[in-house]
């Protein structure tokens, strides 16, 4: 489906035994002429598959190349599996992927053999830790590196599978490679282009090379990565037919929940987790918390069964069912939290953290993302995060008691950020500085948006056009506020040299090549447009601008979009979606924690707010994003403990389930449709550019941005060189 190493090729059904040749069982007589040959050679001696010649045989040749591929290979040995429970059906090893943090992906094979009607994997860690088990450890082929996409490297192992379930691995030294005696070589494999996830992970996969796509070391990366698995999570629950929950249940309980639940409480009972690292796993924490996140979502879809009149609830099925989703509860949080140390606590609170803006994702998009989100904000929605976090599942005491202290402690926390923002508004655009000091680097930090220098499509720089630059600024299209900003100082040089009557000097995109600007802020901006609009938000007068601009005093931070955009919707959007202020029973009858008291607290007009909330967190376009209104207060307050964004049962239709900007390919929009007789999501992607054309895959898209990026063209361009890939292409009418 979507995890870890690539689909090899195949063995019949059996034990999992290596299906090796058993001599015993032939009776011929070139099998008794072999073994009057094998009498004639000493024991342990002889060499080769037959075992009938001894190295004397052979004669010594040390200026002789060695090769053998593809005359021959010579087997290195089993990868897996080595165990029965090695084999699982893709569903239980999805689930033990997403509890161990997609560890498990990194050393799992999907083999052509089906179990239980289902796609079997080949899983070689342990069930409870989710790192390689200590049988796997004793075989040569897990240290086996692989090439990636490294063209210097050279793949010298094969990967084979026999009778459809065991994967091996065979090395393979070709004429071009040869070695010499004494020569040593590392053995690399390639995993193949299911791997890819994996590799993009950990940083190394094509679209961190050509995309600079982060790896997992940033937060925003990460989290966008996660939320897509947690949403495969919901989607598999939503189809589970209750005999399908019970074994999957029976093995999550048995392999994983009963052994980690245990060793945590022996840590805590024994040692009391003092403070000494070693006493307890970080991630044995996290598996526990993901358990209990399951089996929410779990016992939702038993709700569904309850009201389903054809399943019986009094089953022993069903019975057994909702006794072990009782036991995944983590009602010892409020006990246990103080007594971790800092990383445990740390680990901890990072994955209270995802859960929270997994729940928020539909009003928050990209959270901690450094591209949309300036640094500023990034603090903010981490400590907004983990300030709900304790209050929602740290601490004891009345729901309403809690949510008191949580509204105070969060208008505290919006204030003091409000302040931070004022303050590095003021330091950096005053106007008596003649230069810029080092202390103003932090403040501008804080403010500034990060970008990883992508190349601007070159044939947007040199379109034809009388207004340049400016038939950009109203284009509809996403644009990074990075490109965006480097565009306005492109403007800005083509007005200085049209105001003196001077001919440019230089082409943006021909005689010098460009890119997005590293950092950049957002500063004041006046348009035609805007001046249309009466009683105008700041959020119709904003413009990025590199920080160079900023620090020469070419521009200033416009400090009502930072406050309206990076403080007031995080700490709103974030807080309303997770908690339900309305529903308060404080004997005043006043909630602790409302749009008028934080607008109070950080100095916001209501009606800008307002507008802003029915805009929606904005992605960086230009000059105004496109947004549907989003309401306001969610979640009641019997669900608090639950979380939301849960996915209804699927239908047995085909349905649309999303239609609009896709967030990973900025400027490109996906239709993502349910299959009519599955779970399966197909993804359709369209460009403004590309009318009448659908891209039928993300391995289409990234096909495509490679080649722009390769030869600085745009998208028409690159679809015309591509067009003969029509799986990836389709024209519409």
């Amino acid at each position: 489906k979507k995890k870890g190493h690539p689909r090899s090729k195949s063995l019949p059904p059996g034990d999992g035994s290596s299906g090796e040749f058993d001599e015993s069982e032939v009776d011929c007589v070139i099998h008794q002429e072999i073994e009057q040959l094998r009498k004639c050679v000493p024991e342990g001696e002889g060499i080769g598959f037959l075992g009938i010649n001894q190295e004397s045989d052979y004669r010594p040749d040390n200026e002789k190349d060695f090769w053998s591929y593809p005359n021959g290979m010579f087997q290195l040995g089993r990868y897996g599996p080595h165990r029965p429970e090695d084999r699982k059906t893709n569903l239980h090893f999805d689930f033990k992927n997403f509890i161990h943090n997609y560890e498990p992906s990194e050393w799992s094979y999907e083999v052509p053999e089906q179990k239980l009607n289902r796609c079997q994997i080949v899983d070689i860690t342990d069930d409870t830790t989710g790192e390689v088990h200590s049988l796997a450890k004793k075989h040569t082929p897990i240290y086996v590196n692989e090439v990636g996409h490294n063209s210097k490297l050279h793949s010298n192992v094969l990967i084979r599978d026999k009778h459809d379930r065991s994967v091996y691995y065979y090395v393979g030294i070709d004429k071009e490679h040869a070695m010499k005696k004494g020569e040593t070589v590392e053995l690399l494999v390639h995993y193949g282009d299911h791997y890819e996830q994996v590799r993009e992970r950990k940083g190394y996969g094509r679209s961190n090379m050509s995309e600079h796509l982060a790896s997992d070391e940033e937060e925003g990366a990460k989290l966008r990565r996660n939320f897509h698995e947690r949403e495969e999570v919901e989607m598999d629950i939503s189809s589970l037919k209750v005999h399908e929950m019970f074994h999957l249940i029976e093995f999550l309980s048995e392999k994983i929940f009963d052994p980690i639940d245990n060793s945590l409480r022996r840590s805590f009972l024994e040692n009391g987790c003092d403070g000494n690292s070693n006493l307890m796993r970080w991630r044995d924490l996290i598996v526990r918390r993901r358990l209990h996140w399951v089996g929410e979502k779990l016992s939702r879809r038993v709700q569904e069964y309850k009201a389903d009149e054809q399943v019986n609830s009094n089953s022993e099925f069903m019975t057994s069912i909702i006794e072990s989703l009782q036991k995944w509860q983590f009602v010892s949080m409020p006990t246990i939290i103080n007594q971790l140390n800092q990383e445990l606590s740390r680990n901890l609170y990072d994955e209270l953290t995802e859960e929270l803006l997994y729940q928020a994702r539909s009003k928050l998009p990209s959270p901690l993302d450094g591209t949309i989100w300036c640094k500023l904000a990034v603090d903010l929605t981490r400590k907004t995060s983990i300030v709900l976090a304790k209050f929602l599942f740290c601490y004891l005491g009345s729901f309403n008691i809690r949510k008191q202290f949580l509204g105070n402690a969060l208008l505290e926390q919006a204030k003091n950020y409000a302040m931070a923002l004022r303050q590095g508004y003021n330091v950096v655009n005053d106007q008596k500085r003649k230069t810029t000091p080092d202390g103003d680097d932090e403040h501008i930090s804080n403010l500034s948006f990060k970008s990883p220098r992508r190349k601007i499509n070159r044939e947007k720089l040199l379109e034809e056009s009388n207004e340049r630059m400016i038939s950009l600024y109203n284009a509809p299209n996403t644009i990074r506020f990075g490109a965006a900003a480097t565009m306005a100082d492109i403007q800005a040089y083509y007005d200085a040299i049209e105001l003196c009557g001077i001919d440019s000097y230089y082409v943006p995109g021909k005689t010098q090549k460009v890119s997005e600007c590293d950092r950049s802020i957002v500063s004041d901006y006046t348009s035609d447009r805007s001046k249309n609009f009466t009683g105008q938000s700041p959020q119709f007068c904003w413009m990025a601008r590199s920080v160079d601009a900023i620090k020469r005093g070419d521009a200033h931070t416009n400090e009502a979009w930072y406050l309206e955009n990076q403080v007031f919707l995080v700490v709103y959007l974030l807080s309303s979606s997770c908690v339900d202020w309305e529903h308060s029973s404080e004997e005043n009858g006043n909630e602790s924690f409302s749009l008028e008291k934080l607008c109070e607290a950080i100095g916001l007009d209501q009606n800008n707010a307002k507008n802003a909330i029915a805009r929606g967190a904005i992605n960086p376009t230009w000059p105004e994003p496109d947004v549907a209104p989003l309401y306001s207060l969610t979640l009641s307050n019997d669900a608090f403990a639950g979380r939301r964004g849960y996915r209804q049962r699927v239908s047995t239709a085909g349905r649309q389930l999303y239609h609009g900007p896709d967030h990973e390919f900025p400027g490109w929009n996906v239709k993502e449709v349910q299959r009519r007789s599955s779970r399966h999501v197909d993804r359709y992607f369209s460009h403004p550019d590309l009318l009448g054309i659908i891209v039928r895959s993300r391995i289409g898209v990234r096909t495509l941005l490679y080649y722009m990026n390769a030869n600085n063209v745009g998208v028409r361009t690159a679809y015309v060189a591509n067009q003969g890939h029509v799986q990836y292409f389709r024209e519409v009418a």
